[in-house]
C-alpha cells in the first residue's frame, strides 16, 4: 500500500510510522485492491493531531485524532479506520447475503403435474444445390453472411462434398468427407 506522510509544524516521531504502516499492512489483507493512504500531522501548542485517509477501492474511509503525544494519537486513529473498513466490509457481505436464492424452495414448487408425452420434433428442412466453389471462395461466401452452415462442391477433389459451420466460440469449422 502505497503511504504519503506529511507533517506540519512538528517533526514525526518514529514510532508513529511505525504503527501506521504495521495496521495499514493488517487492513490491506481486508481491503479489496490497491489502496493509498495519506497520513497528515499536525502540531499544536499542546497537542498533536493526526488525519488518516485511506482510499481504496470500495471508498474513501477518513478519520482524525488528537492526543498529547504522536503515538497515542496515531493509534486512536488507525483504530477509527479499522473500525470504518470492517463496518463497511461487513455491509458489502450483508447485501451480498440478503440476495434471494435463485433455487425457489421445495415449499412453493408446484405440485407434480403428469409428463405429456414428447412429440418427435421434426428438424427444419431445406432444399439446396450445393455450389461448386473453392475453399477460399466459399469461407469468403459464408464470412460475408450470417448462416450456420454452408454446403459446396469442391472442384479440386472431384466435386466432394464440403460443410463449413460455425462453432460456438465464433471460429469456424471445416467437415470433409473421407
Amino acid at each position: 500500500m502505497k503511504t504519503t506522510f506529511t507533517a506540519r509544524h512538528i517533526r514525526l516521531h518514529p514510532r508513529l510510522r511505525e504503527i501506521v504502516q504495521t495496521k495499514l499492512a493488517k487492513l490491506e489483507r481486508v481491503l479489496p485492491g490497491r489502496a493509498e493512504a495519506r497520513v497528515v500531522v499536525t502540531g499544536g501548542r499542546q497537542d498533536v493531531g493526526v488525519e488518516v485517509t485511506v482510499v481504496g477501492r470500495r471508498g474513501t474511509f477518513t478519520a482524525t485524532a488528537r492526543a498529547a503525544d504522536q503515538p497515542s494519537a496515531a493509534q486512536d486513529v488507525m483504530d477509527r479506520v479499522a473500525a470504518q473498513v470492517v463496518k463497511t466490509n461487513t455491509k458489502v457481505k450483508g447485501v451480498k447475503k440478503r440476495t434471494p436464492s435463485a433455487v425457489r424452495s421445495p415449499a412453493v414448487w408446484p405440485a407434480d403435474q403428469p409428463a405429456e408425452p414428447r412429440t418427435a420434433v421434426e428438424p427444419r428442412r431445406e432444399t439446396f444445390s450445393p455450389r461448386a466453389m473453392f475453399e477460399e471462395d466459399a469461407l469468403a461466401a459464408f464470412a460475408a453472411s450470417r448462416r450456420e452452415v454452408l454446403v459446396f462442391r469442391d472442384p479440386t477433389f472431384d466435386n466432394a462434398l464440403r460443410f463449413l459451420y460455425r462453432r460456438r466460440d465464433g471460429t469456424l469449422g471445416l467437415v470433409v468427407p473421407e
